[in-house]
Order: C-alpha cells, then sequence, then structure tokens
C-alpha cells in the first residue's frame, strides 16, 4: 500500500511540474504574443529591438533582423508588464512621430500588430508610454 501511495505521489508531482512549466521559444520560433521595443534611424536608418515573450524570455534583434537570447525576467513580472500594455491600450493605440533618431514600442498578439513611435520633440508621447518603455529597458540590465 505504501508502495502504491508513493509511486501515485511521485507521478502527480511529475504530472503537475510538467504541467506547470512554460514553453521555451528559440530564436527562430518565437511566442505569438510579444512585445517589442527599440529605437533607430540616424544616418544609416539603423532599428535594433529586444523582444519580451509571454513566458518571460528576452530576445535582441539587430538591423539584419538576426535574433539571439538576450536573457530572462520572471513569468510574473512578463505577465504584468503585459496587462500594463492592456491597460495602457497600446493596441488601439496610434501615434507616429518619428524623428531622425526614435524609440517605438509595439505590440503583438498573433497577426494583430500596434506600433508607437516618437522622437519628434513637437509631438511628445504620453508618459505612461515612456515609463513603460524605461521599465523594459531596465530588465535589460539585470
Amino acid at each position: 500500500m505504501k508502495f502504491i501511495l508513493i509511486t501515485l505521489t511521485i507521478v502527480a508531482t511529475a504530472f503537475l511540474w510538467t504541467a506547470c512549466k512554460q514553453p521555451k521559444y528559440t530564436s527562430d520560433k518565437l511566442s505569438t504574443k510579444q512585445i517589442r521595443w527599440g529605437s533607430g534611424g540616424g544616418i544609416v536608418g539603423k532599428e535594433s529591438a529586444h523582444i519580451l515573450c509571454d513566458n518571460g524570455q528576452i530576445f535582441y534583434r539587430d538591423i539584419m533582423a538576426k535574433t539571439e537570447s538576450a536573457g530572462k525576467t520572471k513569468g510574473s513580472k512578463a505577465k504584468a508588464i503585459f496587462k500594463s500594455i492592456e491597460a495602457l491600450g497600446l493596441a488601439k493605440m496610434e501615434f507616429n512621430h518619428p524623428s531622425n533618431m526614435y524609440n517605438f514600442l509595439e505590440w503583438q498578439d498573433g497577426d494583430v500588430i500596434s506600433r508607437v513611435v516618437w522622437g519628434d520633440k513637437a509631438f511628445p508621447v504620453d508618459k505612461s508610454v515612456q515609463d513603460l518603455f524605461g521599465e523594459l529597458n531596465g530588465l535589460l540590465k539585470k
């Protein structure tokens, strides 16, 4: 009887561990739900971006569209940032005022992509967008 209980406990633990495990993405197969942020412009028009996946993985994409792993954050932190994006209404926000040098914030869920671009001093972006941009950049310093 003890053997059966121990075996069932081990099997249940293994099942729960695999069921709760979040997917691991690769640079060529990213999440369909992601946040991209970065900057671009200048003489050559170079744009670089970081990508936050819904499980907390972070990737870097350069001007040549080469994507590589750039670290990770806690899944709970990533979920909180995704909720902030939804609360901010980024999916419906239309703001496209770049300058020679610009910053951007993109939200993607499947085929739906929303992009906010700012840099023109005559058209300042909302402070909440700047704060979120700063929070995302803060993930990179850890």
